[in-house]
């Protein structure tokens, strides 16, 4: 290993001289640009909100986005504004102070320190930048749960009598917004002001219809069994007829018992992708379209649960049929007895 010198003597040089032995040089005599870094050197991208919006707590307004990954925040600029707080020449000075929490300027203060909770330091230590539309600057933004949290540690200094005079109104202030306020509350005002709600409605949506419906229908195979039909012809009283058809209302109620009782946008998309033709027909069944994994399933489950009660129930009597189904189901459903 090399031996370091106590001294380094002075170099017998210009600056200019200097620069020129040690930088480097293209062929025609002039310093060359500055490298640029490798990619994975480079800064990750800074995610842009997909919605933004503003949302009234107390009759105050605060910005709020929703980003990619459903990440919702509240800018540091918004809750400095909600809360009463300014960025002075003290918070400046605090931050250039050795071992120094960088600390937004709305909890920066001294006498706010014993009051925050270490998991709070942590995401106050480490905001998520972003930007509020794809060419708007960078800024940093709150967690929309941990703004309950920063109200909290001002309550409680208030409640302590730790705050100066100056800080009154801002206790204050937090105690106002932490009326009716929780961390769910708080997601569902920020989906709400940005319009999210109804994204994340129809991604709730289409992620049930792709569980149960299939993109394309399955070759005919027989779901609803025989028995089925059977039981309703007994507990109905129905007579078979020669030409094997059944009673108008035996679809009915098959759609009724069985299909209305799947997930709500189940049977309108059932109803979507196998319309009826002009006289009233399908080409297919309703089964043929539901996946196997899920929705299928699901089918024979409700089947095997009404088919329990159908052969629990007296010959000749709906009434009683209906009185089980209802125990079973709620009497959320009023469904035709189909009598004649």
């Amino acid at each position: 290993m090399a031996k370091i010198p106590e001294k380094i003597d002075p170099i017998d040089a210009a600056f200019e001289d200097v620069v020129d032995a040690v930088a480097p040089k293209a062929d025609n005599g002039k310093m060359k640009a500055p490298t640029p870094l490798p990619a994975f050197d480079m800064p990750d991208e800074v995610p842009v909100a997909i919605v933004k919006g503003k949302m009234s707590i107390a009759d105050v307004e605060i910005d709020c986005v929703v980003l990619a990954d459903e990440t919702r925040l509240i800018s540091d600029r918004g809750v400095s504004k909600a809360m009463g707080t300014k960025r002075g020449g003290s918070h400046w000075l605090r931050k250039k102070e050795d071992g120094a929490l960088n600390l937004p300027p709305y909890l920066s203060a001294n006498n706010l320190r014993p009051f925050i909770p270490n998991d709070l330091i942590y995401i106050l230590t480490h905001p998520v930048q972003y930007k509020a539309t794809k060419s708007g600057a960078i800024g940093n933004g709150l967690l929309a749960t941990a703004f309950p949290k920063v109200l909290r540690v001002w309550q409680e200094a208030y409640d302590a009598g730790a705050l100066k005079p100056v800080q009154y109104h801002i206790g204050q202030q937090a105690k106002r917004l932490l009326e009716g306020l929780d961390e769910v509350a708080i997601v569902a005002l920020i989906d709400e002001a940005t319009g999210y709600q109804e994204i994340r409605r129809h991604d709730a949506l289409q992620q049930i219809l792709s569980a149960y419906v299939l993109p394309e229908h399955r070759p005919y195979l027989q779901s609803v069994p025989k028995e089925f039909f059977d039981e309703l012809y007994r507990v109905y009283g129905w007579e078979r007829r020669s030409d094997n058809r059944g009673p108008r209302y035996a679809g009915k109620l098959l759609r009724q018992l069985i299909y209305e009782q799947l997930p709500d946008p189940v049977l309108p998309q059932l109803d979507k992708e196998n319309p009826t033709d002009s006289n009233y027909q399908r080409k297919r069944k309703h089964f043929q379209h539901l996946t196997v994994d899920v929705g299928k399933n699901h089918l024979q489950s409700q089947l095997a649960g009404v088919m329990a009660l159908l052969r629990a129930s007296p010959a000749n009597n709906p009434s009683a049929f209906k009185a089980l189904f209802k125990r079973a189901y709620g009497d959320q459903m009023e469904f035709d007895l189909g009598e004649d």
